[in-house]
């Protein structure tokens, strides 16, 4: 039989899972993917709201934020308000649309994305497609063989998965042909971004 103080207890512990569980619900849904990839250098996300965009502009120093967003995947409203958002914070938006689809290292559009990403007037950067997994993956796997001289096996391991099981075998297939392929293809990036790391 439950006393008064037992059900108060119980009741207590409800209340406070009830409200845990809505704020980590509320933290998902605002910062939809959101982590730190290098500290102090590179940061991912999914597609967030204007706010979102300028709060963590503010708190983590971002100066650019690379959107891999096809132009108004997620409405024309939308990109005008993140270009506002990133724009009135002081950060630069580069608006680069990746496909999802097959992409090969060698690709032209592939040397875009490597220029980006050997400007050290870049970082720190934010990266983000609309859901922040398989673009944001393939331009965070370059990042990592070129900078971070990680494999890219070693990449994608430290990468969140974001409640999926794996990393989509594109992902995986780009990463493998990158690390194979960048040194001949893209010799002069090693090294761009050493003057950062002193």
């Amino acid at each position: 039989m439950f006393t008064r103080k037992k059900l108060w207890k119980w009741g207590l512990v409800l209340a406070l899972a009830a409200t845990a569980s809505a704020w980590l619900y509320t933290h998902h849904k605002r910062y939809k993917h959101f982590a730190v990839h290098d500290p102090q250098m590179v940061y991912r996300s999914a597609w967030l709201e204007a706010d979102v965009f300028r709060e963590l502009i503010e708190d983590h120093q971002i100066r650019t934020v690379l959107n891999l967003c096809e132009p108004n995947e997620l409405g024309a409203d939308r990109c005008v308000a993140q270009r506002q958002a990133v724009r009135g914070s002081g950060a630069r938006l580069i608006e680069m649309p990746m496909p999802a689809a097959k992409l090969d290292p060698a690709d032209p559009e592939i040397a875009k994305f490597v220029e980006v990403l050997s400007n050290p007037e870049n970082y720190p950067m934010l990266v983000h497609c609309q859901h922040g997994v398989t673009r944001t993956a393939k331009v965070l796997v370059m990042y990592d063989i070129l900078y971070r001289h990680m494999t890219a096996e070693q990449s994608i391991a430290a990468m969140p998965l974001f409640r999926h099981n794996d990393y989509p075998v594109s992902v995986r297939a780009f990463a493998r042909n990158f690390e194979e392929q960048y040194q001949q293809l893209y010799p002069q990036a090693a090294g761009k971004l050493d003057i950062l790391r002193r």
